[in-house]
């Protein structure tokens, strides 16, 4: 399939619509006084002076909002195994007495240019008190069969045991969090947003507002980056929809840089401890861990990443009996929200790092301690002793091809070679598995339009949110295809709910698994609908005609039509249908990985030597793409290892709080990659499609890591965590020099 990105070249060139692209004639703009204090009660707000300085129009408070009578943003109901009581706090658009983390909004002031609000803000006189935030239980989790891997574990000749720890880290999309709101004249009101899942967001918003959701409509452009962050109603969204309404004209707001690192929810932020048991032969027998979520001060459903992907703890591996405890703590901080994997990751790093420590502590191979417990093509399908059932896979086959790939053979002569130079050298090679197109216990499913009018121009809705993946190239494609036409006819469109008032939005890789077969579905419908509408015309049956690319035509008669005509024949609407695909369960996509590196001791300083990584993604329909989505997810990943962490103090102030002290890659810090996918299509859908979007991330985590921990423990230094600076690994390297004198 032709993959070159349609949407490149309006993207490139400046013609893209983000959210500030679009904002309406005469809109106001809304900036948010928030909490300087991580843990305090607000007890005095004056907005006196503030609301009558120059072109300020409306000052909300928590206070001015429940007068307004409108309630707080629901939270959702948590599980809670343990027998405690349930943890349940809803999140007030503005705080009106607790401020429970540095960034909370207090007021929310709209005015006629950002600086004058920017003023108002300053005026705004807010009286506070310190308190303790207690860390109270907000969820508890048991998850596989406590007393089976007791017995395992019992009955074992080795365990091992490894901590393991993800900080909290930014999404840091290109295009921070914004909207706009427009009310229109018979009552409606529009909201624009920079949302992966627009038509998500019309629901809960019109219930919060007091509409019903035919009077609300939420759209989205062009969206700059999400990676999870954009997947749900925010506070803001909701104050600055309201004060559209309220004011009855056009209320935007776009957040500043450091402003995101304060109010954004961050993701990861998991720790924990796992423990593996062998037996004689070193065939994994038993896995047991307890993870901590650090969840924030206002804790739902959306933190519960390590719930959700319990499954993939147990990997790749033919592991019979498992159990899990998952604890969420509340903190003074921002919330948890799904960033690139989204538990996933955090399962990876937790079992992988754990095989390495059996590898090194029982002097066996680590490729050939995984080899030997890999689960096998023919037990497919293959139920896990945590909650997932494999329906297709063969990793030993896509392990073999990344250790080709990776030139594993020449490992020990890198080694020595680098040994030479007095660098410390490192590898390390990791399989991973995810659920995707899911979520894995309930799948979603998703919705396309697909019209042609009277011109001939095919218009092409789908229910997922393009926010940089290519779903405009490979859905279009794919549409064209099928219906015999050039590309260039169709028009795609995304992100209305005025249009598609369902659609499952983007997340859990499933722009092609789910939303592939819905547009091929549509495809079929349009196919049929159009041999009906021609056979009308003609007088004859359905059966006598035959579609010929563009062209109906009728069997034996020299009639026939084309698409654009046929649409005439169907009214002003032109010739329309509705389609849409439910997987009966998540697909597994899954990969290895491997990563070679040296570290200067002298220094702490780290290369990455290569990385290779082979991918069983399904079937593949877009190369290009498919390789764009492993190259950025195995960047995420690299990223958090080498430096992004979201660091508070003490007293909760976020110091890592602009790009002066959050650590990211830039662009001249190269990364050698070799990528392959090795296709092993599910049955799960009609493409035989699994899913890509966060496979990168998942693997490259736990792939760097690894091979950083392999090169440093020649020096006995048996654990090391992220992030690896240079200053980390020199103090970690000076410390192990020390005590071995």
């Amino acid at each position: 399939m032709a993959t070159a990105r349609r949407e490149d070249y309006r993207l490139l060139t400046g013609q893209g619509q983000f959210v500030q692209d679009i904002w309406p004639s005469g809109c106001l703009t809304a900036v948010f006084l928030r909490s300087d204090h991580a843990s305090a009660v607000l007890t005095g707000l004056d907005i006196a002076d503030a609301q009558g300085m120059p072109g300020v129009h409306l000052i909300l408070t928590g206070d001015s909002l429940a007068k307004a009578g409108v309630p707080p943003l629901p939270q959702d109901p948590l599980p809670r195994d343990d027998g405690g009581p349930l943890f349940h706090r809803p999140m007030p658009l503005l705080a009106t007495d607790q401020l429970r983390y540095a960034g909370e909004p207090v007021a929310m002031i709209v005015a006629q240019t950002t600086a004058q609000a920017l003023d108002a803000a300053e005026a705004i006189g807010m009286d506070t008190r310190d308190v303790a935030e207690p860390s109270e239980v907000a969820f508890v989790k048991h998850v596989g069969d406590d007393a089976r891997c007791a017995a395992a574990f019992a009955a074992a000749a080795h365990v091992v045991t490894r901590r393991f720890e993800l900080p909290r880290l930014h999404a840091m999309a290109l295009e921070p969090r914004g909207c706009w709101a427009a009310p229109y004249g018979d009552g409606r009101l529009h909201l624009n947003t920079g949302s992966q899942s627009p038509t998500g967001l019309v629901k809960p918003l019109a219930a919060l507002l007091g509409l019903t959701p035919a009077q609300m409509r939420v759209t989205a452009g062009d969206v700059g980056g999400s990676f999870g962050l954009k997947g749900f109603l925010t506070r803001e969204e909701a104050l600055v929809a309201f004060a559209a309404l309220r004011l009855g004209r056009p209320v935007g707001w776009m957040a500043a840089r450091m402003e995101s690192f304060q109010s954004d929810h961050n993701g990861r932020g998991v720790s924990g401890l796992v423990s593996l048991s062998l037996d004689e032969d070193l065939r994994f027998t038993g896995l047991r861990a307890t993870m901590d979520l650090d969840a924030g001060a206002y804790v739902s459903g959306r933190a519960l990443g390590i719930v959700n992907n319990v499954g993939g703890l147990v990997g790749v591996y033919d592991i019979a009996a498992a159990h899990v405890e998952m604890r969420g703590q509340t903190s003074a901080k921002p919330g948890i929200a799904p960033y690139r994997g989204h538990g996933r990751p955090e399962m990876t790093l937790a079992l992988e790092q754990v095989i390495d420590a059996a590898a090194r502590q029982i002097g066996v191979d680590p490729v050939d301690l995984r080899r030997r417990n890999l689960i096998a093509a023919s037990q497919m399908p293959y139920q896990t002793a945590l909650t997932f059932t494999y329906d297709s896979g063969d990793f030993a086959a896509v392990l073999d091809r990344a250790l080709l790939l990776s030139q594993a053979s020449g490992t020990e002569q890198r080694r020595q070679s680098a040994a030479a130079r007095g660098r410390l050298f490192g590898r390390a090679t990791i399989l991973c598995i995810e659920a995707a197109g899911g979520p894995a216990r309930a799948p979603r499913p998703d919705f396309v339009i697909l019209g042609v009018a009277g011109d001939g121009i095919i218009t092409l809705c789908p229910g997922v949110m393009s926010v940089g993946q290519g779903h405009e190239t490979t859905l279009t494609t794919m549409a064209a295809s099928g219906l015999g036409v050039s590309s260039d006819r169709i028009r795609y469109v995304q992100g209305d709910s005025d249009i598609l008032p369902e659609g499952r939005g983007n997340g859990g890789s499933s722009g092609i698994a789910v939303t592939g077969p819905a547009v091929s579905a549509a495809v079929a419908a349009l196919l049929d609908a159009a041999r009906d509408a021609a056979a009308v015309a003609f007088g004859c049956e359905p059966a006598d005609i035959l579609p010929e690319d563009d062209l109906f035509r009728q069997r034996g008669k020299n009639n026939a039509l084309t698409l654009a005509q046929i649409a005439l024949t169907c009214g002003a609407q032109g010739l329309q249908v509705k389609a849409s695909f439910k997987p009966d369960a998540a697909t597994f996509p899954n990969g290895a990985h491997c990563a070679e590196v040296e570290i200067d001791p002298d220094t702490g300083t780290l290369e990455i030597l290569s990385y290779s990584a082979v991918e069983d993604v399904g079937t593949v329909l877009s190369p290009e793409l498919v390789e764009g989505q492993m190259m950025g997810g195995i960047t995420q990943g690299i990223s958090q290892v080498l430096g992004e962490r979201i660091v508070h103090s003490a007293e909760g102030q976020v110091l890592t709080g602009s790009l002066m002290d959050y650590r990211m890659m830039r662009a001249d810090e190269h990364v050698p990659l070799r990528l392959e996918t090795l296709a092993i299509p599910t049955a799960l859908n009609p493409l035989g499609a699994k899913g890509v979007g966060e496979a990168g991330t998942v693997g490259s985590i736990a792939a760097l890591l690894c091979a950083i921990q392999d090169a440093l423990a020649p020096l006995g230094i048996d654990a090391f965590d992220m992030p690896a600076t240079p200053e980390a690994l020199w103090t970690a390297i000076n410390a192990a020099d020390k005590a071995a004198r």
